[in-house]
């Protein structure tokens, strides 16, 4: 998306270019480093892609907006406050908020992990230090993998003669448990709500609940949706989606837990 035709003097119009060159890199990153593209990363460009093609069909309707304008001598020039200006910014913020969340998924990829859940699991270590290089030069974080390993790497005498490094498993499990697709907008009590969980592997007592809890001044949800994915959860596994109040939730709180 190089090349904005749109003329003015915004502050936010300027700061267009730095905006889409923090995409581009971003998305070079995940198309360069194969070990990057997991199910919810490739979700997360296809987010970033939508909101660019917004950005991009809004920048050509304003550039023909303006070219028809100049003609008959009404030249209009985005200016910092006015409604065009505003939508840009929203758009801009959009972009930042979608290439953040694809900071975060990229951040939990299990890049150089081998093993399983009855052998314990190591980690290649050259393999996740070339892609954490890549990832911190590109967006200034490092793979949650790697600081694990490095914690890890300070209890071992070094890496083994296959150049891996054995991880604890609860650590590897913390990571599967990665953040939301979606954060739930708590601006209104009607609005529906999604919540989706990853990785989940648990031995023995797993408690999940997904809804809102209130003894007092309880109000029914609109709606959620709940994703609880790749779960292998043991044995006494308790799992309630949904919101509860009243009488209800004395005798949850009471139970459900223990």
């Amino acid at each position: 998306m190089r090349g904005v035709g749109v003329q003015g003097t915004s502050e936010t119009l300027d700061n267009v270019s730095r905006h889409l060159d923090a995409i581009d890199d971003s998305l070079n990153l995940v198309h360069d480093e194969e070990r990057l593209q997991t199910a919810r990363v490739e979700l997360q460009v296809k987010a970033i892609t939508d909101v660019a093609t917004e950005l991009r069909s809004f920048l050509d309707n304003l550039t023909a907006r303006q070219q028809k304008k100049a003609v008959s001598q009404f030249f209009h020039a985005l200016k910092s406050g006015d409604e065009d200006d505003k939508k840009l910014q929203s758009i801009l913020d959009q972009l930042d908020r979608a290439r953040n969340e694809l900071g975060l998924r990229i951040s939990v990829a299990q890049v150089g992990l081998l093993g399983n859940l009855q052998d314990g699991f190591r980690v290649a270590f050259g393999v996740l230090e070339q892609t954490n290089t890549r990832v911190n030069k590109v967006l200034g974080i490092n793979l949650a993998l790697m600081d694990i390993v490095k914690n890890q790497a300070l209890q071992q005498t070094g890496q083994t003669v296959d150049g891996t490094i054995a991880v604890d498993t609860a650590d590897v499990l913390a990571i599967g448990m990665s953040a939301p697709d979606d954060t739930p907008s708590m601006n209104s009590s009607n609005e529906a709500r999604e919540t989706n969980i990853y990785g989940n592997v648990t031995l023995g007592q797993a408690r999940i609940m997904t809804g809102n809890i209130g003894v007092q001044g309880w109000q029914k949800m609109a709606g959620r949706k709940t994703t609880i994915a790749n779960n292998q959860f043991g044995n006494d596994v308790r799992i309630i989606t949904g919101d509860m109040g009243g009488e209800a939730a004395k005798g949850f709180n009471g139970s459900f837990w223990n």
